[in-house]
């Protein structure tokens, strides 16, 4: 079945979420992963849950490949592991 033209929006960006487990603890850990995931312009969103055991790092992404989110972590000097759905 095709769209009809009520609902089709050919522009429409689907956002992807990923979450990964992370070690970010402190406020210093906080502005250093951010000066990282701001020079990746797919990435529209972030935020990590410290309070969380395994400090996790939800993003809100288009079109970002988890793999490309572990090597910036992991540059950064930072664990990152994608948690699964």
């Amino acid at each position: 079945m095709y769209p009809t033209t009520d609902t089709y929006q050919p522009n429409l960006v689907f956002i992807e979420i990923l979450v990964f487990k992370t070690n970010i603890g402190s406020e210093y850990d906080l502005k250093k992963v951010g000066t990282v995931l701001s020079k990746e312009p797919r990435i529209k969103a972030w935020n990590v849950d410290r309070d969380d055991v395994d400090k996790v790092l939800r993003i809100e992404s288009h079109h970002l490949h988890p793999l490309a989110v572990i090597r910036l972590m992991r540059q950064a000097g930072y664990y990152c592991e994608e948690l699964p759905d």
